[in-house]
């Protein structure tokens, strides 16, 4: 049986030891705390390259998104590319279809846009529904007329 002056001491003895240890955390996180907000940005800008990767496949379609994959002999697309399930959770709305287009294309005329996504198999693709969506999200088209062309890029 252990008197109360052994239990006090021992107490004591923790009590010191738990604030040497808070010190010594709290030096190692100071130490850490660089390689740890190196971390979280590299977690942020891997999530970003994922839903573009998720937007790029819902606009080819996951059969072209593979067999760009295989042919460019990308030993990364079994890591990178999702799942025939992930792909079609969701639709790709149209604005983020004419945004990814436009981030490789530059510029295009309205009628451009129609016809690439009407080539990549999106059915029921209007200019209607692409002017609306260009509307809608104005923040992310700029929209300029040119006579009675309308030409589409993204705002900087």
């Amino acid at each position: 049986m252990k008197t109360y002056e052994d239990v006090y001491a021992r107490l004591q003895q923790r009590l010191t030891h738990e604030c040497a240890s808070t010190r010594q955390i709290r030096q190692e996180m100071v130490n850490l705390a660089a390689a740890y907000h190196r971390y979280v940005d590299l977690e942020q800008t891997l999530e970003a390259r994922r839903e573009r990767i998720m937007n790029i496949v819902r606009l080819m379609g996951h059969d072209r998104a593979k067999a760009t994959m295989r042919a460019s002999k990308s030993s990364d697309s079994a890591e990178t590319l999702p799942t025939t399930e992930q792909w079609r959770e969701k639709l790709l709305p149209l604005w983020k279809a004419v945004r990814e287009y436009l981030s490789v294309a530059g510029e295009a005329r309205v009628g451009e846009i129609q016809r690439f996504l009407t080539w990549l198999g999106w059915q029921h693709v209007s200019r209607q529904a692409i002017e609306s969506a260009l509307k809608r999200h104005g923040g992310t088209f700029r929209v300029r007329t040119t006579g009675k062309q309308r030409i589409v890029a993204l705002r900087k």
